[in-house]
């Protein structure tokens, strides 16, 4: 997963690498209060949708000058307030996120959104068997089997001990 910060500088990079993959962008501000108190969730998310989650989504923080700089290319930039969580596929708008700015409601909204999906994390790899002319279809050995063959050798200990 790939995380950018676009200011005045890389608005065209961003502008390009947009149109490749879908991105959830965060417009915000550094003297917003709203924005500061949601930077540590933002962070957060970020780090738990990388370790946990598979995705192609790309993660963007867009500030002021980064605004300034999409408005004359083709990527959605026109926000109204900040902090604006959006998610934008090939540089359009598809989507708004309008909740709290916590970490779990965030990732909630990508998965409903289905721009992530849970890493499957443990369990074992079950190998196949091969049935060979030994055994019938249900699994169970046939008469060459090597369950019959015990069970006839246990018979003959039990004539045997019985006789005695």
């Amino acid at each position: 997963m790939k995380v950018l910060y676009v200011n005045g500088q890389n608005a065209k990079y961003f502008d390009s690498e947009n149109k490749k993959k879908p991105v959830f962008a965060k417009y915000f501000s550094p003297t917003c209060p709203a924005c500061v108190a949601m930077e540590t969730d933002w962070d957060d998310m970020c780090k738990d949708i990388d370790s946990n989650y598979n995705t192609d989504l790309m993660m963007a923080q867009i500030d002021p000058e980064g605004m300034n700089g999409l408005e004359n290319m083709n990527t959605y930039s026109d926000v109204q307030y900040v902090p604006a969580l959006i998610l934008l596929k090939n540089g359009k708008k598809v989507d708004e996120y309008n909740g709290p700015k916590k970490k779990e409601d965030l990732i909630k909204f990508l998965m409903k959104s289905g721009f992530i999906k849970q890493k499957h994390v443990g369990g074992r790899r079950i190998k196949k068997r091969s049935y060979n002319k030994t055994r019938s279809n249900n699994g169970n050995m046939g008469k060459k089997g090597r369950k019959t063959r015990k069970r006839k050798t246990k018979r003959k200990i039990r004539r045997r001990t019985n006789r005695k």
